[in-house]
């Protein structure tokens, strides 16, 4: 029973970790579109957000296994395969963004220069998995409480 607490508390903590780390990087995401320090910022800030969000994923991960295991009551199984399903997406577009990350980074303007082509192209892309992280993220939480 202790383990199965554990397993539950770990899973919300990890969901608020995904969840806040995705809501963050979409916020900082849209302000730094407007304000060039924000832009700055986000640069040296986004990959402490990501391991954030990679914290709250393995630790989601990890305790829902540990749910699996030691729960004694029936489980919506079709609703936790869609769960497992929107998971594994997060983990691919996570993938994407961290290497949109380093391209971005890469390509950062130095000083006062004009940001390039391939700057603004991972720029956006981050930003557009950004969000369609954020929705995956709610859409787990939702299902959470349904599973």
């Amino acid at each position: 029973m202790v383990m199965l607490e554990l397993s539950n508390f770990l899973h919300f903590v990890g969901l608020a970790f995904g969840l806040g780390g995705a809501t963050i990087a979409v916020i900082i995401s849209s302000k730094a579109e407007k304000d060039e320090d924000v832009n700055r910022a986000m640069i040296k800030i986004m990959p402490s957000i990501s391991k954030l969000i990679g914290l709250g994923l393995v630790l989601l991960i990890i305790s829902g296994v540990g749910i699996l295991l030691y729960v004694e009551w029936p489980l919506d199984r079709q609703m936790l395969l869609v769960k497992h399903v929107l998971v594994a997406w997060i983990v691919i577009v996570g993938i994407i963004i961290g290497k949109g990350m380093k391209k971005m980074k890469m390509s950062a303007p130095k000083g006062k220069e004009k940001p390039s082509a391939e700057f603004l192209k991972a720029k956006k892309k981050i930003r557009a998995f950004s969000r369609l992280n954020l929705i995956l993220w709610c859409l787990v939480t939702v299902l959470s409480v349904f599973v």
